[in-house]
């Protein structure tokens, strides 16, 4: 994606990145700024109508960078679950991606200061292994050919055995680097489900394409069926994406699986809608349970048993998580 403009903040013009980053957008009109939330906070933004020229902002992350995971959010075990957003917002636009009601904007920011989340890192393995979550907020790995953050973060992990680091991407890179304790997270939908909500986003062919290159490069890859989204006949997809998945993919051979129907804060929610006004995916009436919108808990647990149950033909049950 091309940017027409570039939103520098102050603190961070004299960084590195920063000057990476100019160098491969030259063209761009470059704007000075005091503060990123000056132009990515800002009210009544028209979010849907960023998301076809969306502006990039370079800024410091200052305060908070690595969190605790969410409920919301598969640990897959793991006792020390964090995530961490080195970027905010993504290049591709799914209907149904929680950053719609996450942040008041779709411009995407970029925190040049990456050399803090490395101390942060540092710190927290101070107290034993961890788990980081780098991609949940945008797609590291779509937007590394811009950041290299993909790159940085592997490189974080290559150096410290006992972090592991999960990339969950909607790509479909070329190669991967080959590290032991980088998990590459493929998030895979049903052709229906991908026309219909994914824009700008590879196919599904060659997101499984994809990640059968890193399976047989000896990668660890994970394959997330999740969110699962409602439809008519979603027997029907997601079954044959199942199958599809097996005819290309030895299942057994990846770490694991996670499957997942669609889940959103109620707050989310809410901003979702002041800004989608026709979106099936807002719309929906979903039930709250503890804070979470989500479907009808008879229709989440027939729709992830059925999943579960088909992806038990082509790997061991004990390699499939969900989310609750």
């Amino acid at each position: 994606m091309r940017f027409s403009h570039v939103y520098v903040e102050e603190k961070a013009a004299n960084y590195p990145l920063t000057r990476e980053i100019l160098k491969k957008t030259e063209g761009a009109v470059v704007i000075p700024i005091g503060h990123y939330k000056d132009v990515f906070d800002r009210p009544r933004q028209d979010t849907e109508a960023q998301k076809k020229d969306p502006a990039l902002i370079l800024a410091v992350r200052e305060g908070s960078r690595i969190f605790k995971g969410a409920p919301v959010c598969q640990s897959f075990g793991q006792r020390n679950f964090y995530y961490s957003s080195s970027v905010m917002n993504c290049l591709f636009d799914c209907e149904y991606c929680y950053l719609k009601g996450m942040y008041p904007s779709s411009n995407i920011v970029v925190f040049v200061n990456f050399e803090d989340y490395e101390k942060d890192v540092q710190k927290l393995l101070e107290d034993g292994p961890l788990y980081v979550c780098a991609s949940y907020d945008t797609d590291l790995i779509a937007l590394n050919g811009l950041t290299g953050l993909a790159d940085r973060w592997i490189s974080l992990a290559e150096s410290n055995r006992d972090l592991l680091v999960e990339l969950r991407t909607k790509a479909a890179p070329p190669s991967l680097a080959l590290v032991p304790n980088v998990i590459y997270a493929f998030t895979l939908s049903p052709d229906a489900i991908a026309r219909k909500y994914e824009k700008n986003v590879p196919s599904l062919d060659d997101r499984i394409k994809a990640a059968a290159r890193a399976l047989e490069s000896g990668a660890n890859v994970r394959l997330c069926f999740d969110p699962m989204i409602l439809t008519d006949n979603w027997q029907e997809h997601y079954g044959e994406l199942a199958d599809r998945v097996s005819q290309m993919i030895d299942l057994n051979k990846l770490t694991d699986v996670s499957v997942g129907c669609f889940r959103i804060s109620k707050e989310y929610l809410s901003s979702m809608r002041k800004s989608m006004r026709n979106s099936e995916i807002a719309w929906y009436p979903y039930v709250i349970r503890n804070g979470v919108a989500q479907y009808e808990e008879s229709t989440d647990r027939q729709m992830q048993e059925f999943m579960c149950e088909r992806l038990a033909r082509y790997i061991a049950e004990e390699k499939i998580f969900t989310w609750n």
